[in-house]
């Protein structure tokens, strides 16, 4: 739109339903989205005898997905008219903010599916031709075979489209063959970040397990107070004293224990967190039975101590694989000792008794601890244990939690470093001809969580080693 002056303000207070094309979207931010577009309706126009348009102003997670040029909406709410001078006539606007429904749709047929899928960027590579050609020979075929990315459909659409153009093609339509669920989870009031959440790991099929017991939710980033409100919402038939809900509570207020670096909490520890969600004495007691009947935790009946199922067995890999490396032992060989003194003679400056001692236990043992207050010369020991094994033909990678950290650590050892989150998006680490040997460097063992290093510890195959530093483990895998 032109530059526009707002006239007269009318709030409108009926609730009123929209059908809109999106012609612009002036505004996308963390807090608040705007978009605006011309109305499809056939009566679009009753309500005044000049033209308007319709802005809605949201925030984020109340939408489906990000508003785009060409996307067709329905909108109810209450809505407020403005007379929008533009140029030399008057135009009214008409603005839903924080309407009562949402919901985005793909164009179904035609020229508006063609214009669409033309000027969206999600479908890159296709403009208007290469549109108007795929619905021309596919009609109304179009969205069956785009739902279903088979080799059969990829060759119908070969005839029209290069292979570039037919990934793009389908990779711009996955982003809206979920919108129905998109829109029903809109409906529910779920978050656009939990919903993106949701159907990037689990797809659609999930959607019938979250109506069944929404409290899923609570695994996917949603508040568990906000779940109670959407079940009170929807009437999903879920009562107070439910053990789904009752479960997800006590999930709840395991997960905060563990989030203190804790694997096992106590009757003590979890009641506060409980009472606080449930607001129940009676239902607390229910909640710590349904989570038993549930093996949500293994109670200790010896110390009364609540272990959590999954951060037990995460518990017992990581305890039986350092009790495995801890048997494994005089590893100090002549080529250890050759690799230890050309890494010590390269040094500025002696090393002291101790600290000698430290770096042949690193390479004498499968694990070992490197333990010193500060000052006492860790990162000495540690970067000279490294140089022995780059002088021993190992590959060194070496991660922190936090990319400052990994930044800290390069600084100290003077190698290549990453974050820990980036070395588990990569494939695990194993031998092959150009790295026969590995060497794993975890700096500050102690801050790391039990998953993580679970994963760390996974992603690690046969002929690697591990050291890590702080309170540091030397470990060899």
């Amino acid at each position: 739109m032109n530059s526009q002056v707002s006239n007269v303000q009318q709030p409108v207070g009926q609730f009123h339903e929209e059908h809109m094309r999106v012609t612009s979207v002036p505004l996308i931010t963390k807090g608040l989205v705007m978009f605006s577009g011309v109305p499809l309706a056939k009566d679009s126009f009753k309500q005044n005898s000049g033209r308007y348009y319709a802005t809605v102003k949201i925030h984020p997670d109340a939408l489906p997905v990000q508003p785009a040029i060409g996307q067709h909406w329905q909108v109810k709410g209450n809505r407020i008219i403005e007379d929008m001078e533009t140029g030399d006539y008057v135009m009214q606007q008409h603005t839903y903010e924080s309407p009562d429904h949402i919901a985005c749709s793909l164009p179904e047929s035609g020229e508006q599916l063609i214009q669409f899928i033309s000027k969206e960027k999600d479908f890159k590579g296709i403009g208007e031709s290469k549109a108007r050609a795929l619905w021309s020979a596919l009609g109304k075929d179009f969205h069956t075979i785009l739902q279903h990315d088979t080799a059969e459909n990829r060759s119908r659409l070969r005839v029209l489209l290069s292979d570039d153009s037919v990934d793009s093609l389908f990779q711009g339509y996955s982003k809206y063959k979920n919108l129905a669920y998109c829109n029903w989870m809109s409906e529910q009031k779920i978050p656009a970040s939990v919903q993106q959440r949701l159907l990037k790991h689990h797809g659609h099929g999930s959607i019938q397990a979250i109506k069944e017991n929404p409290y899923l939710l609570i695994g996917f980033g949603m508040a568990f107070e906000d779940i109670d409100k959407l079940v009170e919402f929807d009437q999903f038939e879920i009562t107070k004293c439910d053990h789904k809900r009752l479960s997800a509570a006590l999930e709840i207020a395991i997960r905060k224990e563990v989030e203190k670096g804790h694997t096992y909490s106590s009757h003590k520890d979890l009641k506060p967190h409980l009472t606080k969600l449930l607001k129940d004495k009676d239902l607390v007691s229910q909640a710590f039975s349904a989570g038993h009947n549930k093996a949500q935790f293994i109670l200790n009946h010896e110390t009364g101590t609540y272990h959590p199922t999954a951060q037990l067995l995460m518990e017992n890999v990581v305890a039986k694989r350092l009790q495995m490396l801890a048997t494994q032992k005089d590893l100090f060989d002549q080529r250890s000792y050759k690799a230890f003194d050309q890494a010590a003679s390269e040094l500025p400056y002696e090393l002291t008794k101790k600290q000698a001692e430290a770096v042949t236990t690193c390479l004498d043992n499968a694990a070992s601890c490197i333990t010193g207050g500060a000052g006492t010369g860790k990162t000495t020991v540690l970067r000279t244990a490294l140089k022995a094994y780059l002088n021993l033909g190992f590959t060194i990678h070496a991660v922190a939690l936090s990319g400052r950290a990994a930044m800290r650590l390069h600084e100290s050892i003077d190698l290549p470093t990453m974050t820990i989150a980036a070395l588990l998006r990569n494939d695990p680490i194993k031998p092959d001809l150009a790295s026969p040997i590995n060497l794993l460097v975890i700096d500050e063992h102690h801050q790391q969580n039990l998953s993580l290093l679970l994963q760390a510890r996974a992603l690690c195959k046969p002929c690697a080693a591990t050291i890590t530093k702080g309170r540091a483990l030397v470990t060899l895998i």
